[in-house]
């Protein structure tokens, strides 16, 4: 799914259609997170960390239809490193 400007859309009939998808999506979101926390849980308390994976695939297909973002994340070419080793500073350029 894509962002969707709110400023473009003209008519009533878009925007309760677009209020339905979304709904839609939040409980369906809603759903497979509390289907994964209570596998978690139970997971947790049995040690039976294989179960774990019926509920990762599901949380996986609800994410398939994702809001695609721009990449806001950091690359590694703008991080700069300092290490303090025995009072000494020695500096590692990380790419």
């Amino acid at each position: 799914m894509e962002p969707v400007d709110f400023n473009n859309i003209k008519t009533s009939k878009k925007i309760k259609q677009l209020i339905n998808d979304l709904q839609t999506r939040l409980l369906r979101t809603e759903d497979a997170l509390e289907d994964l926390a209570r596998a978690a849980e139970i997971a947790s308390i049995t040690g039976q960390l294989e179960m774990m994976s019926t509920f990762v695939e599901q949380a996986t297909l609800v994410l398939v239809d994702r809001v695609q973002r721009p990449d806001t994340s950091i690359t590694a070419d703008l991080y700069k490193m300092v290490i303090v080793e025995d009072n000494k500073e020695e500096k590692i350029d990380a790419t």
